[in-house]
C-alpha cells in the first residue's frame, strides 16, 4: 500500500490500550510531544484518540509508545447512525478505487478490522460498518485478504462515534514480552512490567540523543526502556549492592550496544554533574517490598527531588511514582517542580500507585 496515494486531511486516528485510559493518552501525548514538531489532540475518546499534524512519523510513533496499539490515517469521524455507515462506506470505496489504480499490482485484496469499545448503546456499530464495506467492495471485485492487503481498514466504535481509518502500524507485543522480568538474567521480586517501565521513560519525554537518568534503578528495568528509545547514555543506580551487582546483567542482554552507567550512589546525593540530564523516570520503594533504608517514602522522594531540580537541565521533565495516600504531587509542587499530570493506577486493595509528571519551569 502507498500511504501517497490515500487522500488525507493532515488526521490520525491511535488505537488505545484498555488497561488504564489515562495513562494511554498521556502516553500518547507525551510521545507525540517528542516526536513531532507540532500536534493538536482533536478527540480523546474510550480507547481511541484524533489528532492532527503536519510532521510525523506514524512508524515510530506506535513502536515507541507502550499503550498505543494501532495507529493510521483518519478517514472519517461520525455518530453511529445508519446514515453514517453509509457515508463511511463510500468514503472506503473511494480509498479502495484510489489505490488500486495508482497500484502496479493485480492485486485487489483488502481488510477491515473492526472493535467496538465500551459498554454504551449505539445503533450501529464497527461490526455493521465492516459489513457494509465487504458487501459493496465484493460488487467491485475486491476480495477480502488479511495477510497482503492493498489496504487495511479500521472501523472502530466508541461513546456514540463511528470512526474509519486506514491502518498504518501496529503495536508488536512480542519484544515486551520477551523482556519480562522473569526471563531477564537477574531477577527479584517486585520490578514494574516492561511496557509500564516504557510508559514511565515516555512519560518523561526523553528524546533520542539526550541523557537519561533513573535514581532508583533496581533490575535496571527503566534504563533499558531508554536506551531502546535512544538515550545517549542511561545513567541510573541504586542503594542496594546486590541491584548494583545484579542489574548490568540485564542491560548487557537487552541495551548490548547502548551506552549506560550503573552505579551505586544515594538518590540524595547523586553525584551528577548540574544542568545535566534532560529525563528522569524512577520507580522510588515505597516502604512494602522494598525499603526505603529506613527515612520513609516522603523524605526520600523529596531530598531525590531536590537534587533533581539542579541536575536537570531547563524545561528538564521527571516521572514518578509513590503511593496515593502520601500525594506525591505535593511533594512535587513544594519542591518547585510544575506538575503536568498525575495518573493513578489501581493496583490492589490497598496500594493506588499515583504517576507524577512534572518539569522544570
Amino acid at each position: 500500500m502507498k500511504l501517497a496515494s490515500i487522500p488525507t486531511s493532515g488526521q490520525y486516528y491511535a488505537i488505545l490500550s484498555s488497561e488504564n485510559w489515562k495513562l494511554s493518552i498521556e502516553e500518547l501525548k507525551a510521545v507525540l510531544d517528542v516526536e513531532t514538531q507540532h500536534y493538536r489532540l482533536l478527540a480523546a475518546l474510550d480507547g481511541l484518540a484524533v489528532f492532527d499534524s503536519s510532521n510525523i512519523d506514524l512508524y515510530r510513533v506506535v513502536g515507541r509508545a507502550a499503550y498505543t496499539k494501532e495507529i493510521g490515517i483518519l478517514l472519517g469521524l461520525a455518530g453511529s447512525s445508519h446514515g453514517c455507515v453509509s457515508r463511511l462506506a463510500d468514503r472506503a470505496i473511494e480509498v479502495l478505487e484510489t489505490a488500486k489504480a495508482s497500484s502496479y499490482e493485480r492485486e485487489s485484496g483488502f481488510w477491515v478490522f473492526s472493535e467496538d469499545r465500551g459498554p454504551y448503546i449505539r445503533p450501529a456499530g464497527s461490526a455493521e460498518l465492516s459489513r457494509e464495506i465487504i458487501r459493496r467492495a465484493a460488487r467491485l471485485g475486491f476480495r477480502l485478504d488479511k495477510r497482503t492487503p492493498l489496504v487495511s481498514f479500521r472501523a472502530f466504535s466508541t461513546e456514540g462515534v463511528l470512526a474509519l481509518g486506514v491502518v498504518v502500524a501496529r503495536q508488536e507485543g512480542k519484544g515486551y514480552l520477551e523482556r519480562s522480568p522473569g526471563r531477564r538474567p537477574f531477577f527479584k521480586p517486585g520490578p514494574l512490567s516492561p511496557r509500564l517501565s516504557r510508559a514511565f521513560v515516555n512519560l518523561s519525554r526523553l528524546r533520542a540523543g539526550e541523557v537519561f537518568m533513573d535514581p532508583f534503578c533496581g533490575t535496571g528495568g527503566f534504563a533499558l526502556e531508554a536506551c531502546m528509545v535512544g538515550a545517549s547514555i542511561a545513567l541510573c543506580g541504586d542503594l542496594d549492592w546486590r541491584m548494583v551487582e545484579g542489574g548490568p546483567e540485564n542491560l548487557k542482554r537487552y541495551c548490548p550496544h547502548g551506552t549506560w552507567v550503573y552505579s551505586a550512589w544515594n538518590a540524595g546525593r547523586l553525584p551528577i554533574r548540574s544542568k545535566s540530564i534532560y529525563s528522569i523516570a524512577t520507580d522510588p520503594p515505597y516502604g512494602r517490598s522494598t525499603t526505603t533504608g529506613g527515612v520513609g517514602y516522603t523524605y526520600l522522594v523529596r531530598e531525590m527531588l531536590r537534587r533533581s531540580r539542579d541536575i536537570l537541565v531547563d524545561g528538564g521533565w521527571v516521572a514518578f511514582a509513590g503511593p496515593h495516600f502520601r500525594r506525591p504531587e505535593v511533594i512535587a509542587t513544594s519542591e518547585g517542580f510544575a506538575v503536568e499530570t498525575v495518573v493513578e493506577m489501581f493496583v490492589h486493595g490497598s496500594l493506588t500507585r499515583s504517576i507524577v509528571v512534572a518539569r522544570i519551569e
